[in-house]
């Protein structure tokens, strides 16, 4: 696996949540840089454009005395010290309608004109250089005491913008990091809850989806609750489904119809080897044909067990049912030489269960237990309010076969007594469509076999 591999997200929610932030992160590089390399020029330009509305400002509170004349600035809404202490960095003019200097009144003083030329009021904003200063000035006519005056303002660029590298700039990159961090958080947030909305219907298809059993094959997922992207794929494995259930019931109605079909000449064949000649053969044919005819028995019970709709399973108590199981188990015990015990709490209440598939799952537990039991062994039958288990005397499973001792056709290495392996096969089934747990342990001698109704 490679190293790319490795990194790449393995969730459709991740890989979108990776795209995203790949994107907001790469974005913000951007910004930052763009930022970056055009603050100076977009500084100049937001103080050219917008030093006649800061002049315009100004304007509004120039103050003046009782004859009428402008003194400078009020003082309660703007410093005095900003046009006196910072030099040549802010120059404030205010001129009459001549053109003349009536404020600052030093005689050195002179009116705000392009390229230090002659004062023109129709000119409202303009850049000059005194003193190798590159200042922006503007030019805002005011009436007071019904004379006009003209208020003019002018600032220097290298002021500003070493405001803005000291102060600003500082200010502008905490503002951009701390603003971006907080985006991010948000974003992932809100990414988070949105994809997890948005993705919910993938999550209950899929839950669907690994629900589906043999006995439930007729299920289909909604393909019209998915996204429009995912439909394609959604009905596509509907119509696996489709295909699936059909081969599924094509196999079961062919295994029923050809068990069905060998039990008549298994039977003409047993009845014409009783009437025919008493051999040294007789007997060994005579048991082969009974062998076939149980293994036929046994398919055919293994196609209706596999059916869900063969059950009516409902609320009963189960002790008349095991009494009846032991009751008929116990001749085919004796015969062998075999002895059975039981053992019913007294907190079983009721099962939910069909009558004849419990029936049919105890018998072929208890046939199992008693083939693999010495003679002289016995069988513990032990029936909980949770559940049964049967334990018998005899030698057991190796570990490494357990897994398989409930497949279907399966046979132990050293196994011995006659059979098809579909005993345990069909007892899986029942358990499976009952909801229940089938397990096997070994045991101090032998082997046991619990099934366990709980939820």
């Amino acid at each position: 696996m490679s190293f790319a591999e490795l990194l790449r997200p393995s969730s459709l929610r991740a890989r979108l949540l990776a795209t995203f932030i790949a994107g907001m992160l790469v974005s913000a590089v951007m910004v930052t840089v763009t930022v970056v390399l055009l603050l100076n020029p977009f500084s100049k330009h937001m103080l050219q454009s917008g030093i006649k509305d800061h002049t315009e400002a100004v304007a509004t509170h120039i103050a003046f005395d009782d004859t009428g004349a402008p003194i400078g600035v009020d003082e309660r809404e703007i410093g005095g010290w900003v046009f006196t202490g910072l030099g040549k960095e802010v120059i404030l003019r205010i001129l009459d309608a001549q053109g003349g200097v009536a404020y600052p009144k030093d005689s050195g003083a002179l009116p705000l004109a392009p390229d230090e030329g002659n004062f023109n009021p129709h000119v409202e904003a303009f850049a000059f250089v005194r003193d190798g200063v590159d200042l922006h000035a503007a030019t805002v006519p005011i009436e007071h005491g019904g004379k006009r005056w003209y208020v003019q303002l002018a600032v220097s660029d290298r002021l500003v913008l070493q405001m803005r590298r000291s102060v600003g700039l500082s200010a502008l990159t905490q503002g951009l990091a701390a603003t971006c961090a907080l985006f991010l958080v948000i974003f992932l947030i809100a990414t988070h809850l949105t994809l997890r909305m948005a993705l919910e219907p993938l999550r209950v298809a899929s839950e669907a989806a690994s629900s589906i059993t043999p006995r439930t094959l007729h299920t289909r997922l909604d393909s019209e609750a998915q996204p429009r992207e995912i439909r394609p794929l959604v009905q596509a494995f509907n119509q696996a489904l489709d295909r699936l259930e059909q081969g599924y019931q094509t196999q079961q109605e062919f295994l029923a119809h050809a068990a069905h079909e060998l039990k008549t000449p298994l039977a003409l064949i047993r009845a014409q080897i009783e009437l025919g000649p008493k051999d040294g053969h007789h007997t060994a044919v005579l048991r082969d044909v009974d062998l076939m005819a149980r293994q036929v028995q046994q398919l055919l019970l293994l196609a209706e067990v596999s059916e869900l709709q063969s059950f009516r399973i409902e609320a009963h108590d189960p002790r008349p049912t095991v009494q009846d199981v032991f009751e008929f188990m116990a001749r085919v015990a004796e015969r062998r030489g075999v002895y059975l015990a039981v053992r019913v709490a007294d907190d079983v209440n009721h099962w939910h269960a069909d009558r004849g598939a419990l029936f049919t799952l105890l018998k072929n537990l208890l046939e199992n237990a008693i083939q693999h039991s010495p003679e002289g062994g016995v069988i513990a039958l032990e029936v909980t309010a949770t559940g049964f288990s049967i334990t018998d005397q005899g030698p057991g499973v190796p570990a490494e076969d357990l897994p398989f001792i409930f497949d279907r056709f399966w046979r132990g290495r050293d196994r011995q007594h006659v059979g098809a392996g579909l005993g345990l096969a069909i007892c899986k089934e029942i358990a499976s469509a009952h909801g229940w747990r089938l397990s096997a342990a070994p045991a101090s001698p032998g082997l046991r076999l619990a099934a366990f109704i709980g939820p």
